[in-house]
């Protein structure tokens, strides 16, 4: 199935541009690569899971979008090499990075979180995005410019009982934002990201399951739902194109106004 592609003096298209979004098989990740090829764009499909690359890729490439499908674990140096390289080799560019992969594997307190579990949320929240940019910032700078979005949480402004290494790790990733801004914005490229309430993904399942969590979350929120993959996925799109230019370091709130009543927040 062939779709028309937005016109390329839209500000809000991708047209010809090449993404890579990780974490995409499902979730927050695939609803931002669908939203990037339906605006035009060439995406690479990242995930641990090969399978589930290869069905993501099958079926946008049934429906006439351009994608390719890397897996690879986010959190790993020479996976993320993998996936800029390939990318680059593929379509001979790289103008976006979405860095989305992320683990909560537990919800446990702080204190008495076991050391391996705190190591592997740091590894894959934290030092992942850093490892993508460091291999992915020089190819959008030799493009002319580019654009990162990281995914953080709203966690990492408020605590919340068992949720403590997540949210260290986000707000960790919010000044990673600000600060990879402020190296690269020279040479044209925008780091930003966007922050999360509850949204209704895999990650949140269990606890959206709990009899009563659900109910909470939408009482004190003045929207009156949680929110959904698109709605984050729009965020991140926004982000990305050219209508955004003049935007850097910044962390883009989507958690409909969950924040501002100070409800039980997760993202």
């Amino acid at each position: 199935m062939n779709h028309p592609a937005p016109p390329a003096n839209n500000r809000f298209s991708l047209l010809g541009r090449v993404a890579i979004v990780t974490g995409s098989t499902r979730g927050i990740g695939l609803a931002t690569a669908r939203m990037i090829a339906m605006a035009g764009g060439r995406v690479v499909i990242c995930s641990r899971k090969p399978d589930a690359c290869e069905a993501v890729r099958a079926t946008f490439a049934a429906e006439g979008y351009e994608v390719l499908a890397v897996p690879g674990h986010a959190a790993r140096e020479q996976d993320c090499a993998n996936m800029v390289a390939r990318a680059v080799e593929s379509f001979g560019r790289l103008d976006m990075v979405v860095a989305n992969a992320a683990t909560n594997p537990v919800f446990e307190p702080l204190a008495s979180l076991a050391e391996d579990s705190w190591e592997r949320i740091l590894e894959t929240n934290l030092s992942g995005p850093l490892r993508l940019a460091r291999h992915a910032l020089p190819h959008l700078a030799a493009a002319g410019g580019g654009s990162m979005v990281l995914v953080s949480s709203v966690n990492a402004k408020f605590g919340m009982v068992g949720s403590g290494a997540y949210g260290i790790s986000k707000a960790a990733l919010e000044q990673m934002t600000r600060q990879l801004a402020v190296e690269w914005g020279p040479k044209h490229v925008r780091v930003n990201a966007v922050a999360p309430g509850t949204v209704r993904t895999d990650m949140v399942r269990k606890l959206v399951e709990r009899p009563g969590f659900l109910d909470g979350i939408v009482r004190s929120t003045p929207l009156g739902r949680i929110g959904e993959p698109e709605d984050v996925a729009a965020a991140i799109m926004f982000l990305l194109c050219e209508a955004a230019k003049h935007i850097t370091g910044q962390v883009l709130t989507v958690d409909g106004g969950q924040t501002i009543t100070r409800g039980a927040v997760i993202g």
